[in-house]
């Protein structure tokens, strides 16, 4: 009998202890692991409100969708490579690259590609189209011409353009070479003086979607101030004197290459450097032949001679 009554009276304090541990552990959640959970995103209800406590404050971010340019950020118009041209004749740029350019001694992979990219038939006349990879040059009309592929590229390679570079080109011609600097550098600005050309050359650079390339008319003696200094100025006519406003318009630092004729009428590539101080050093790199420069830079020569 005491017996039973003793069973009864265990029963009913484990009961009651059980009742009370469940009750004090009711709503208590166990202490997060701070070192795991600080890293995982906290899971959001489908169907939660605007406005909960455990809603991210910003929408994720859709995957490969870049973030909106910030108003003021300058982003630099690349060229854009879609039209026809630039799928056309690639065996025949590659084996011009191959063999007359980088089996010459050019090595700056920016140049190389840019004459691999740049399409040089889009750029001469339909009749002389067959020959648009040749080495040598090709006439493009009004007594000039497009200059010899391998020249292009030495040229271009002597400037050492980076992609913030800002050139400068006297003679735009065709076109091909400010197409060629506007594949490495951020802006080119190229001046003609001859009238057609600079228009022609201004609509063919446009629809072949050079948009970092801007073109006008006018005597390439004078430079371009409104847009100066420059990282890089280039010349493709050659003349006994070196313009004074385009070292005026080289940056320090900067670099211009040009084609100069000496008194006996013999032309070579002049490389001309302008240190942080605005001191220049020239150097003479290879002989050359180059249309004559024309407009201003006669006056100041015939000026020199008197």
């Amino acid at each position: 009998m005491y017996g039973l009554l003793l069973f009864l009276v265990l029963l009913a304090g484990l009961a009651i202890l059980v009742a009370f541990r469940t009750t004090g552990l009711k709503g208590v959640s166990a202490a997060p692991d701070e070192q795991t959970d600080a890293n995982l995103a906290p899971v959001v209800p489908n169907d939660a409100p605007p406005g909960e406590a455990n809603e991210p404050s910003e929408p994720a971010a859709e995957p490969n969708k870049q973030k909106p340019a910030e108003p003021n950020d300058k982003q630099p118009l690349r060229p854009a490579h879609k039209h026809p041209a630039f799928t056309e004749r690639v065996a025949e740029r590659a084996r011009m690259v191959d063999w007359q350019i980088e089996g010459r001694g050019i090595k700056n992979p920016n140049v190389l590609t840019a004459m691999r990219v740049v399409p040089r038939h889009a750029f001469v006349r339909e009749t002389e189209q067959r020959y648009a990879y040749a080495d040598y040059p090709l006439p493009i009309g009004y007594e000039q011409t497009i200059s010899q592929p391998y020249i292009v590229a030495f040229m271009t390679e002597a400037l050492k353009l980076d992609p913030n570079s800002t050139v400068l080109e006297i003679g735009t011609g065709s076109g091909y070479q400010a197409a060629v600097c506007a594949e490495i550098g951020r802006e080119v600005y190229t001046i003609e003086i001859v009238e057609e050309l600079a228009k022609a050359a201004k609509k063919h650079l446009k629809e072949l979607g050079y948009r970092n390339v801007s073109v006008k008319a006018g005597d390439g003696y004078f430079g371009w101030p409104e847009r100066a200094p420059f990282d890089a100025i280039i010349g493709t006519a050659a003349a006994g004197r070196i313009p004074e406003p385009l070292i005026q318009q080289l940056k320090p630092g900067g670099r211009m290459i040009l084609p100069y004729s000496d008194a006996e009428g013999l032309q070579y590539l002049l490389l001309i450097t302008k240190d942080q101080k605005g001191n220049l050093q020239k150097s003479t790199v290879m002989p050359v032949r180059f249309v004559p420069m024309t407009g201003e830079v006669l006056k100041s020569e015939n000026k020199s001679n008197e």
